[in-house]
Order: C-alpha cells, then sequence, then structure tokens
C-alpha cells in the first residue's frame, strides 16, 4: 500500500487531466442521482396504482361480504373470498387479475389482505417474516394466535335508591349511571364488569294548601297594604305579602308596610372569538341569563326589589274570629278566607303515593324517578396456557370449537396479532 501512495505521489497530473476527471465524476453523479429520482419516481407511481387497484378491488368484495353477510364475528377469525367470485371481473392493463381476498376481525375493526397474481407489477410478492406492528397502508397478512382464561361470573349488592338529580343524564355503556362514581356498588380492583343493571321506581311527595277559616261573618275590605276609604282598622290576623317584584335599578317608594331588598347587578357576556357578547345590549342583572355567560365585575350596580304586607280591613270594635292555617275546615270555623293562602313544605320523597280523593282538593303531587344499580362482573384466571396457540390448536386442546368457546361463560379467549408485509 505504501508503495501505491509513493508512486501516485510522483505521477505529476495536468491541469486538462484534472479538469477531465472532476468532469467525469459530475457526470457520474448526474447519472446516478438521475437514476434514483428516477426510480423513486416510479415506485412512487407504481404504489400509488397499486393501492388504487387494491381500494378497487375492496370497494367490490365490501358489497360481497356485506351481501352475503360473510364478515367474521369472532376476533382473529377471518374469511377469504377469491375474486372469481364477484360478478364484476377486475380489470388491470387489459388482463383479468386473480386471487383472493381476506377480511381479518382484528379487535373492533377489519383488515383487509391481498393475494392477487395477473396484476403486472402489483402481483402479490411472498409475505415477509411475522412482526408486532401493524401499518395499515401496506398490504399485509394477519396471523393471530390464541390463549384463554377460565372465568368464574358475580353479582354485586343492589346500591341504596338514588334521585334523579344524581344520575347523568348521559348514558355509559347504554346505562344513565350516577353522577358519582362512589355511589355504584363495590366490586373486586381485577373484575371485568359485563352489565351494569339499573332499576328504576317513582317516587312521591306532596305539600299541602292551606288557609285560614273564621267564625263570624263580619264585613272585611280586600287585602290592602293603605287603609281604605270606609274602614277604620287593620286585622292583623289577616295579614298576606305581595310577590316579590323584578330586580330594578330605580330605588321604590319607601313604606311602613313595604320590605325593600338589595343585591348586585351586573352585565353578563360570553366569548365570541376574540368579542365580548353581552346580553340584552348591556342590561343589567342580578341573575345569571344562561350557564355560556360570565360577569362583568368591572360594571356592577344595585338593583332593588320589594315587596308588600297587605291586609283585610274593618270597622267596630267586633272583628273575625280567625283560625291558624289549615288545610280542613276546623270544628266551628264555617267560613274559609281563600285569600290568606300558603303551602306546606314538600315532603321527602317516600315509595307510595298519599293522593287520595279525599285530600285531592288541598294536596299536590310531584314524582321522581329514583334509580337503585347492581354490577354483573367477571373474574378472570390467569392465561391457562404458557404459551399464545393456532386456533385449530386452541380448538384441539378445549374439544370445542371458536363458535362454542366464545359462548361458554366459563371461558374467555384472549387474541394476539402478528403481520407479514410484502
Amino acid at each position: 500500500m505504501e508503495q501505491v501512495k509513493e508512486i501516485f505521489s510522483k505521477i505529476k497530473i495536468s491541469n486538462l487531466a484534472k479538469k477531465n476527471i472532476k468532469g467525469f465524476f459530475i457526470i457520474i453523479f448526474v447519472i446516478l442521482f438521475s437514476y434514483f429520482v428516477i426510480s423513486s419516481f416510479i415506485k412512487g407511481s407504481r404504489n400509488k396504482t397499486c393501492n388504487n387497484l387494491r381500494q378497487e378491488i375492496f370497494s367490490k368484495t365490501d358489497l360481497y361480504y356485506n351481501e352475503f353477510n360473510l364478515l367474521p364475528v369472532l376476533n382473529g377469525d377471518s374469511v377469504t373470498i377469491n375474486l372469481s367470485d364477484l360478478n364484476d371481473t377486475i380489470v388491470f392493463k387489459d388482463y383479468g387479475v386473480t386471487g383472493t381476498v381476506t377480511y381479518t376481525k382484528y379487535n373492533d375493526t377489519y383488515i383487509k389482505s391481498v393475494n392477487i397474481d395477473n396484476a403486472d407489477y402489483c402481483s402479490t410478492k411472498e409475505f415477509g417474516e411475522e412482526t408486532d406492528k401493524y401499518d395499515e397502508k401496506k398490504n399485509v397478512e394477519v396471523v393471530a394466535y390464541y390463549n384463554y382464561y377460565e372465568v368464574d361470573s358475580y353479582n354485586s349488592k343492589w346500591t341504596d335508591w338514588y334521585p334523579s338529580e344524581k344520575i347523568s343524564t348521559e348514558e355509559t355503556d347504554g346505562v344513565l349511571l350516577p353522577l358519582n362514581e362512589k355511589d355504584l356498588p363495590y366490586i373486586p380492583d381485577n373484575a371485568v364488569i359485563t352489565e351494569y343493571v339499573r332499576e328504576t321506581k317513582t317516587y312521591y311527595s306532596y305539600r299541602d294548601k292551606q288557609w285560614k277559616f273564621y267564625k263570624n261573618n263580619i264585613k272585611y275590605s280586600e287585602h290592602s297594604s293603605e287603609q281604605p276609604k270606609g274602614y277604620a282598622k287593620k286585622d292583623e290576623a289577616t295579614k298576606i305579602q305581595t310577590e316579590a317584584t323584578e330586580w330594578s335599578l330605580d330605588y321604590p317608594e319607601v313604606y311602613d308596610y313595604r320590605h325593600i331588598s338589595t343585591k348586585t347587578g351586573y352585565r353578563w357576556y360570553y366569548i365570541d372569538g376574540d368579542n365580548k357578547i353581552y346580553w340584552n345590549n348591556g342590561e343589567y342583572s342580578v341573575e345569571s341569563p344562561g350557564d355560556e355567560y360570565e360577569k362583568d365585575k368591572e360594571n356592577t350596580v344595585k338593583m332593588y326589589s320589594y315587596y308588600d304586607d297587605m291586609w283585610r280591613w274593618y270597622n267596630g270594635d267586633t272583628k273575625r274570629v280567625y283560625s291558624g292555617y289549615s288545610s280542613t275546615k276546623p270544628y266551628g270555623y264555617k267560613y274559609k278566607d281563600s285569600d290568606i293562602v300558603k303551602y306546606t313544605n314538600w315532603t321527602s320523597y317516600k315509595e307510595e303515593s298519599t293522593l287520595t280523593n279525599s285530600n285531592k282538593s288541598y294536596r299536590e303531587e310531584r314524582t321522581d324517578t329514583y334509580s337503585r344499580y347492581l354490577i354483573k362482573y367477571d373474574i378472570y384466571s390467569f392465561l391457562m396456557l404458557d404459551n399464545y396457540v393456532s386456533l385449530e390448536e386452541l380448538e384441539s386442546k378445549l374439544g370445542k370449537s371458536y363458535e362454542e368457546i366464545d359462548q361458554d361463560k366459563s371461558l374467555k379467549v384472549d387474541v394476539i396479532f402478528k403481520f407479514k408485509y410484502e
């Protein structure tokens, strides 16, 4: 090697020769670069053409599989059809394409594989070694391996009954579940839930309307906050209150019988892109107009609402003898004052209705749907086989077909997938 270096060091290369050698290498580089560019272009073009051909094949086989209900149902299972079974011949470069298409159930989807001939450079090449990685852009052959668990099934205890306000309005696995997961029944950490069971029942709550009754029919005025003309005295037993007014920026007139409340009013807005959109063009409100609105804390005002006390008024020294509030006429009280009325508080919800023909004149009832829950779940053993096996080996070991194994609630198949690419 040292001798070669010494020989070359003694060679005198002319400037012209240097230029010729440089030009030669440039030409070689251009040729090689062009070759790789053209090869890449041709390869890309062919890949696109072959992908389009596969999509054409799949569009026809999809119709065929759906028409004859051939799609595999069990995970890892596959169904293969011959292109000759299709009504239409698939043509590529003036030749009818032959071969097969396989649909494999891959968890919640399907993988489609083609193995075709007579399609020029798109004909299927030999598939390579197995790999764990799935690439949906490539033509792939799927290989499934199987193992299984032994399964024991259980039921949890029932929960308490929960009101509708504690129940979600959006379904989970087809069931409306409690908003708080802690309201679901206890199950072991390694449990596999198979079903949420929900039972519903109507619960009842009621309130009663009550009036004041009086014994003696003394002439009284209508209810009024101020003394009506012709009446001298007010009867405190007849006191009622008006409905509270809407909140307003106007401070109301002040009277002895008036009760004024004060709250902070805000302008409310929501964000639309970069813009603040104000409710009612910036009108003030104590309450939010909707969930999407935010309060503008930099723009506040005081707002006011009020209600008035009112009484019935009378003359003379004798006034009516009123009872306390009652839903039914007390003994000895002949007359009902229909304007002096109130409601009891709503009762807690009960399983039975208390509304009857005898109380429906004064009782109001409301209902709510209560729910309780039970969970059905499975507990799996450890994997029963030391290694995953082919479907044929699994069926042989268990002495059952895949369909029978799948229907056996005491067994659970586990599938892993390997992939082989052209």
